[in-house]
């Protein structure tokens, strides 16, 4: 019955999702499937495909609620077994919803009961809503035996899942190297800032959806090397400046908290001591592939024009974020008369380097502008003679 919806109006819609579509990609099912007969019969069949997948014990359950309002007499009821996609996420959901809106169209339920085989599944609860009442939410827990629920299996079980494997095994392994690496040369505390800041970073790329960045960077390295580009010793050394720059921040910040102890007076006094020592680092390793580009674009003979204003534009912010870091430190230590200097000789510095790279790409540009012309003008003298 997948794929064929019958018209007909029954008061109560048992709603079974699946999200990832393992009813398609592992038994070949088309969805929308309908009828209790139908949903046995997928069941069945996933089963025989992947006796552990959840979604089976789900389809299960949705039967034992429809069996029950059935004997009930509660009015009429329906199953649905509706699928998503396995790249989860907006595709996903919206296929789910152009399912629903289909069993809806044919059925038209008054209210229905999401049956679920986890939270994954439940994120899906707003798109159902509002398109149907929900009146409630079943949750399947499978209960494994003994063996099964040793530690050893529910490991080996998420490592095999690539959603989990894939967001947090690299941060993990990546605390354990630092951790290795700081036993050896006995820096052990300092690591703990060093790791703190690595979560961290991970946790703010992972918040604002820019976790992709790393692995995006990972395919520019690899495609400088296989095309023989200087980026991609650029960009190696970035690497190298960025970690640099990590490390003597945090050295810097630990030191000072170790230093000022219970006076260290707040606790944007580390972030603001650590920007101090690590700025000049990070302005490096944000030249240092912007550098490597406008070789590349030289040596293969294109106008490097906007880049000037980017690199300049680099350089006057970290200007300004090393003489603003070095003026809180110094207003925290009273000396208010140098604070300002600092302040004002970094605002005037910033701004002097912003417009010279500006003066630099309107050149650049002019220069560009001009020869175009002459190429222009030759090519009509060309073509009179």
């Amino acid at each position: 019955m997948g794929g064929f919806l019958v018209s007909l109006r029954v008061r109560t819609l048992i709603i079974c999702v699946d999200r990832d579509n393992d009813i398609g990609e592992k038994a070949g099912l088309k969805t929308p499937i309908l009828g209790r007969e139908a949903s046995i019969a997928a069941a069945t069949k996933l089963g025989l495909a992947d006796p552990e997948d959840s979604d089976i014990n789900a389809i299960f359950e949705a039967i034992r609620v429809y069996d029950r309002l059935k004997s009930e007499n509660v009015g009429s009821a329906e199953i649905a077994l509706i699928a998503g996609d396995k790249n989860l996420g907006i595709v996903s959901d919206r296929k789910i919803g152009e399912e629903l809106d289909k069993v809806l169209s044919s059925l038209g339920a008054e209210s229905a009961i999401l049956v679920s085989d986890g939270a994954e599944d439940e994120c899906i609860i707003p798109v159902i809503q509002s398109r149907v009442k929900i009146d409630s939410v079943r949750r399947v827990v499978v209960r494994q035996s003994k063996p099964l629920e040793s530690t050893f299996y529910m490991m080996k079980k998420l490592i095999e899942e690539p959603g989990f494997s894939h967001t947090f095994l690299p941060p993990v392994g990546l605390i354990l190297v630092l951790l290795a690496i700081s036993l050896l040369f006995e820096l052990s505390g300092k690591a703990i800032g060093i790791i703190l800041g690595v979560i961290g970073t991970y946790i703010l790329l992972k918040g604002l959806g820019r976790e992709r960045m790393l692995w995006d960077l990972l395919e520019l390295l690899k495609q400088s090397l296989y095309s023989g580009r200087i980026s991609f010793v650029a960009y190696i050394c970035s690497i190298v400046l960025l970690i640099l720059g990590t490390f003597q921040g945090m050295v810097g910040s630990w030191d000072y908290y170790m230093k000022m102890g219970s006076e260290i007076g707040g606790p944007l006094l580390p972030v603001v001591v650590f920007i101090e020592y690590a700025i000049w680092w990070y302005v490096g390793a944000a030249l240092a592939p912007l550098t490597g580009k406008m070789l590349n674009m030289f040596i293969e003979g294109e106008r490097v024009i906007a880049h000037w204003a980017i690199m300049f534009s680099i350089i006057a912010s970290g200007i300004i974020l090393w003489g603003g870091s070095k003026s809180v430190l110094l207003l925290n230590e009273g000396n208010y008369p140098m604070a300002y200097q600092s302040l004002f000789f970094a605002f005037l510095g910033a701004i002097i380097i912003s417009l010279m790279g500006v003066k630099i790409s309107y050149y650049a540009k002019t220069a560009d502008e001009g020869e175009e012309g002459k190429a222009e003008v030759g090519l009509k003298v060309q073509e009179s003679k």
